[in-house]
């Protein structure tokens, strides 16, 4: 690495780029591990061309996790315009998919242990290249409905990722949402985006958690979202079920009311077999 950026680098970190290599990355971002000449290795993530620049609000994020909850997650050590730069976390993998997803529940559970008063957050954040919604409200239902299920399908029928059909029905189920959400559930504090690929796993153990999309709400949302996205082994819902006790309701109807939301996600962002998957929840509840 050379140029601006390199000395910027080396100003903000106190030491110099020696070498940078390709790392996977999600999406919407080029990440890289970078050497530094005082022997640190640090990771940085940059957002591509076609992206919208989400580092200021990642940074804050991953600094709100670290300061309010023990959920272990990268330091931040810099950002800028176009650049997140955090502590590098060694791992090398799962080598043990059950014990991993046993290590996993209790830090989900310990951070949903941390509550706040209201539902939502102090700031508007994101979650992967989208906008996240989170005008705060004491009603969670309300919340739900206005700040995720309409806010997002609304988005996906702006840009005809939604049929005019398929939306009337979304705003018919948020009608009966009131008879089957919460209105005052406990106000957990929710990584957002939870799943196994935003999980840094060490052999048997969870080593760190990434890319948050962070708001107070019903943990069950976080549950649902582990739920259909999978990778993990099913025992994480019994390791956290014995640790933060998951009520009944959750597995009949909420999970897949819940689950509404990161499929409108994966909606808004590249459309196809989503809207199916979306459209089956929806005839579920008789809409």
């Amino acid at each position: 690495m050379a140029g601006p950026l390199a000395r910027q680098l080396e100003k903000a970190l106190g030491a110099a780029v020696t070498g940078s290599r390709p790392m996977r990355g999600g999406d919407i971002a080029d990440v890289s591990r970078l050497s530094l000449s005082d022997g640190r290795t640090v990771v940085a993530k940059r957002p591509r061309a076609d992206q919208p620049d989400t580092t200021a609000t990642e940074a804050m994020m991953l600094t709100y996790l670290a300061e309010h909850s023990p959920l272990p997650v990268p330091k931040v050590l810099y950002q800028a315009d176009g650049i997140l730069v955090m502590e590098h976390i060694a791992h090398a993998g799962s080598t043990n998919a059950h014990k991993a997803a046993i290590s996993i529940a209790g830090p989900v559970a310990a951070l949903h242990r941390v509550t706040g008063k209201r539902f939502g957050f102090q700031t508007d954040t994101v979650i992967g290249p989208l906008g996240q919604q989170n005008r705060e409200d004491d009603n969670w239902c309300r919340f739900f409905t206005e700040n995720r299920l309409l806010a997002m399908a609304g988005s996906c029928a702006r840009v005809a990722r939604l049929s005019p059909g398929t939306m009337a029905r979304i705003e018919k189920l948020a009608q009966k949402l009131p008879d089957l959400l919460p209105a005052s559930p406990a106000a957990s504090l929710l990584h957002g985006d939870i799943w196994a690929g935003n999980m840094l796993i060490d052999g048997e153990t969870v080593a760190a958690f990434i890319d948050p999309a962070i708001s107070y709400g019903d943990r069950e949302m976080d549950l649902a979202f582990i739920a259909l996205m999978g990778g993990l082994d099913p025992v994480f819902f019994d390791a956290y079920h014995a640790q933060y006790a998951i009520d009944a309701g959750f597995t009949r109807e909420r999970c897949a009311i819940y689950q509404l939301w990161p499929l409108l996600v994966h909606v808004r962002l590249f459309g196809g077999g989503y809207v199916g998957q979306v459209e089956s929840i929806l005839a579920r509840f008789g809409v």
